[in-house]
């Protein structure tokens, strides 16, 4: 069912996603981000340094009510999605917040969460 949702969902993503934002996303890979930071670096007044981060448990910390007020997609969906919780030990452990684990959407749902993080760099 995410696969079909995300067939709809990714092409709304990439038409908002940032320009110079390369992870998890279609027809983008890491050497498609080292060229970028060659291209910008390389011009006579660029900036001297480069500012690489990574978000520790981002996936685990994206606000289920964000992601419920700002993904277009069906918000009853979307909601049974983020509460379904994972199997850990043969335990179900309830989720409150983040992507679900291992879900094929959950790359592209962290992705339109974090859209708009380079304006504010």
């Amino acid at each position: 069912m995410q696969a079909l949702y995300l067939l709809a969902l990714e092409p709304a993503a990439e038409t908002q996603a940032d320009h110079n934002s390369y992870g998890f996303r279609p027809k983008r890979s890491c050497a498609d981000a080292i060229g970028q930071c060659f291209t910008v670096s390389a011009r006579k007044h660029s900036a001297q340094w480069i500012f690489e981060g990574d978000t520790r448990a981002c996936f685990d910390q994206i606000s289920h009510s964000w992601l419920v007020d700002h993904i277009p997609m069906d918000k009853a969906v979307l909601r049974k999605w983020l509460a379904a919780g994972y199997m850990g030990e043969g335990i179900v452990h309830p989720t409150e917040s983040g992507t679900p684990q291992g879900g094929i959407a959950s790359p592209t749902l962290a992705n339109m969460a974090l859209d708009g993080l380079n304006g504010l760099l």
